[in-house]
């Protein structure tokens, strides 16, 4: 991850929040990915946006963080947008069984209100 972001104290809301992946999202490569995730969901984003179009791969691991970070914004009012997905990750999605569940977008859709903590490897 090229940024990290400190705690901030009180509740804090940003219209829209953007991580970069960069390669893979498999268990060997999850740690730094699940870090900058967290920190993305405790800066209370209305929307973050997970740009995939850098991710070469996903496996079970990944796909449960993915999960897992869509049912923590849930919580709060906020959704989660998986971005440019490749047809081959789309379809991991799909056989996964969440392709429904997950909100996916094509390709980059113009967002107002940007915040970008940085890039994380997956």
């Amino acid at each position: 991850m090229s940024a990290v972001a400190q705690p901030v104290a009180g509740p804090v809301s940003v219209p829209v929040l953007e991580i970069y992946l960069t390669d893979r999202l498999d268990r060997a490569s999850l740690a730094p990915v699940q870090a900058a995730l967290d920190t993305a969901v405790r800066l209370r984003p209305d929307r973050l946006v997970v740009d995939m179009a850098g991710c070469v791969g996903i496996d079970a691991a990944g796909v449960a963080l993915l999960l897992d970070v869509h049912r923590q914004l849930l919580r709060v009012g906020a959704g989660l947008t998986l971005r440019a997905p490749s047809p081959r990750l789309r379809r991991i999605l799909r056989i996964s069984r969440v392709e429904q569940v997950l909100h996916m977008v094509p390709e980059e859709v113009p967002l107002s209100g940007r915040t970008t903590i940085g890039s994380a490897p997956c």
